[in-house]
């Protein structure tokens, strides 16, 4: 039965594993495609003013322009640290670059950075045991998802 308990625990564990990289990896797609949706808002943004400009440089319409130029840039940026989060990265400090999160030392300037504060894990739920079948339920379940045993509150 040791065998089988091992083998279920291991299981599990893969299994969340690749929900949890799952999980990632569409979240970084995610941020992607809101950062080239935006770098196109940018895009046009910079041809209309160029237009605006050519047309005429005393328009009016130039600061606007100038300002949702800012307010995307910002956004993008919102976007980028978001993706460097996913991603395991932070960014230097002295030269802007990217860096593993556990890095001490940026690997472009050579300036040191000292590692971010790790930020304090989220309480799981409490974990209790099917009384027939032993398996591991949530306190939030009403009944075990492998007998289907109801549970106690």
């Amino acid at each position: 039965m040791d065998f089988f308990d091992n083998l279920r625990d291991k299981l599990a564990s893969t299994s969340k594993d690749v929900s949890d990289k799952a999980k990632e990896t569409a979240a970084i797609a995610k941020l992607k495609t809101q950062i080239s949706m935006e770098e196109s808002k940018l895009k046009g943004l910079y041809a209309d003013l160029g237009k605006a400009y050519y047309e005429n440089p005393e328009d009016e319409n130039i600061e606007a322009y100038k300002d949702s130029i800012t307010a995307v840039k910002e956004v993008l940026a919102g976007y980028d640290d978001e993706l460097s989060k996913v991603k395991g990265l932070k960014t230097c400090k002295n030269c802007g670059a990217k860096m593993a999160k556990e890095a001490l030392f940026c690997s472009k300037c050579g300036a040191k950075n000292e590692p971010e504060p790790e930020a304090e894990p989220e309480e799981a739920p409490k974990k209790k045991v099917c009384p027939v079948c032993e398996a591991e339920v949530t306190e939030d379940m009403a009944f075990c998802e492998v007998c289907g045993t109801k549970l106690d509150d």
